[in-house]
């Protein structure tokens, strides 16, 4: 038996209700009041449609969005990525130059000398091959002031000294280099000698020349473990340059004289930055630094190398 067609099958009478709705809706005729109360009733009866007809075309939109935008976004990306990296290079860069500005105060802040001439410079080459370890090239030369001889410190102390110079560059012998020989002061009870740094020790530096062992066994005349050891007045460098600290002391094979191991106070292996003191000797040095000296005390300058 064939469907009455007194009724339209349900999917046509939503469709027309929907556009009777539609219809109604689009009327500017809010001042008619029957005309306003349909269209109110349509909104009640088509808000769940809208609803369900929003929930499903939601995902097609943001396909559509996610398809056709990819590009947008895709720059949007590598934007935000760039400024990520220009930051963490930026990071980098002042990491990197507060380093290189804490390594230059350390070259020239030098509490332990007085109105002393000097000029600070750059490391610009270490040596080359294992027999240039012990050397090293500044980017200052005698257009600066600088001669053979000088020594090269830094605010931890002793570094070497001047060895050649040219007019804008110039090699420092290093004190690591057992060969460079240096009179020096112990602090605690003044006495005076000769040392080098051990080969291949290049913080160790050995005074093993000038002081004798206290041959009525009295070691409370020993110096004292931890005191600072610095360059001798009669020394061919300027006075009062730190070398180290006292880290041991012990009696020569013969009994006789006296060995002193000193930690040295700096790194010559990790230089940036060095200050070299355009003085020679003591006669160049700021009266307010004073040296005590004692007569029986051997002349440090005697085969200082």
């Amino acid at each position: 038996m064939a469907p009455s067609r007194g009724f339209a099958p349900p999917r046509r009478r939503i469709l027309l209700l929907v556009l009777c709705g539609f219809t109604l809706l689009t009327l500017d005729l809010s001042r008619f009041g029957p005309i306003g109360s349909a269209q109110s009733l349509v909104r009640d009866l088509l808000h769940p449609v809208v609803e369900v007809a929003g929930a499903i075309v939601s995902p097609f939109a943001n396909a559509w969005n996610a398809v056709f935008d990819y590009d947008d976004l895709e720059t949007q990306n590598r934007a935000l990525q760039a400024e990520l990296d220009q930051l963490r290079g930026t990071a980098l860069e002042v990491d990197a130059e507060r380093e290189a500005f804490r390594r230059l105060l350390a070259a020239t802040e030098i509490p332990y000398l007085g109105e002393v001439e000097r000029v600070t410079a750059m490391v610009v080459r270490r040596g080359i091959g294992n027999f240039d370890d012990d050397v090293i090239t500044i980017d200052k030369g005698s257009t600066s002031g600088i001669t053979t001889g000088m020594a090269v410190v830094t605010g931890a102390g002793m570094v070497g000294r001047v060895d050649r110079v040219d007019s804008t560059t110039a090699t420092v012998q290093l004190l690591s280099d057992s060969s460079m020989v240096v009179g020096v002061r112990l602090t605690d009870n003044d006495e005076i000698g000769l040392g080098s740094t051990i080969p291949n020790e290049p913080r160790v530096f050995r005074i093993d020349r000038g002081l004798d062992w206290p041959l009525d066994g009295d070691l409370s005349v020993l110096p004292a473990v931890g005191t600072p050891v610095v360059t001798a007045g009669s020394s061919r460098y300027p006075a009062e340059i730190p070398i180290g600290r006292i880290s041991a002391v012990e009696s020569a094979d013969d009994d006789r004289s006296m060995i002193v191991l000193v930690e040295m106070a700096n790194d010559v292996t990790d230089l940036s930055y060095v200050t070299v003191l355009l003085a020679e000797g003591m006669s160049q040095i700021s009266s307010e630094v004073v040296v005590p000296s004692t007569s029986t005390a051997p002349a440090a300058d005697a085969g200082e190398g």
